[in-house]
């Protein structure tokens, strides 16, 4: 009987002050381990995820411009202004009848944008408010090289810029399409 009483006695004394620490310590380092996965986690998903936003804004205005070039007659490029770029093309347009339009996009070097219009009637160098009314592309893209996002050689146009993804190392984006619809007549865009 004696020796119940010791057990007994021994079963209710609880936790040691040592045992306590011991416990609380490798709960602050399970903890710790479980804030920074969570941390890193989450960081790693803001930057696949702005990567992903300006890999994506810039492949949709390569197909944009694309589109437009490969289904155009013709099209010319010019500098309306300092390193501004302007490139108009006669393209057609969807449906069961071919409808010709003027097709526009713009790179601005001060906004660092790429933007995009149509019309009925040839498209002028636009204003800065004017321009303003244009669809943007994308809003944050810088030359792949130089000072431009479009070349030309015959009827092929070169795209080549970097799209950029805020303080992560930008996006690089490029190709290059040929006018291909070959037809003439109206309207005369530029």
């Amino acid at each position: 009987m004696a020796e119940e009483a010791v057990r007994e006695q021994s079963s209710e004394q609880g936790f040691t002050l040592v045992e306590l620490l011991l416990y609380s310590m490798l709960l602050i380092l399970v903890l710790g381990i479980a804030g920074s996965m969570i941390a890193s986690t989450t960081s790693t998903s803001r930057t696949v995820e702005s990567i992903t936003k300006a890999s994506t804004a810039g492949q949709l205005t390569v197909e944009s411009i694309e589109r437009g070039i490969r289904n155009s007659s013709d099209f010319l490029l010019t500098n309306p202004s300092g390193t501004d770029q302007m490139l108009v093309a006669r393209t057609v347009q969807g449906g069961a009848i071919a409808n010709w339009v003027c097709a526009a996009w713009y790179y601005s070097a001060a906004t660092r944008s790429i933007r995009y219009t149509t019309s009925p009637t040839a498209i002028l160098a636009p204003t800065a408010s004017g321009l303003a009314a244009w669809t943007v592309l994308d809003k944050a893209v810088s030359p792949a090289s130089g000072t431009g996002v479009f070349s030309t050689t015959g009827v092929q146009l070169t795209i080549a810029f970097n799209s950029l993804a805020g303080s992560l190392p930008a996006v690089a984006i490029s190709s290059t399409v040929l006018s291909r619809a070959g037809s003439s007549g109206t309207p005369a865009c530029y």
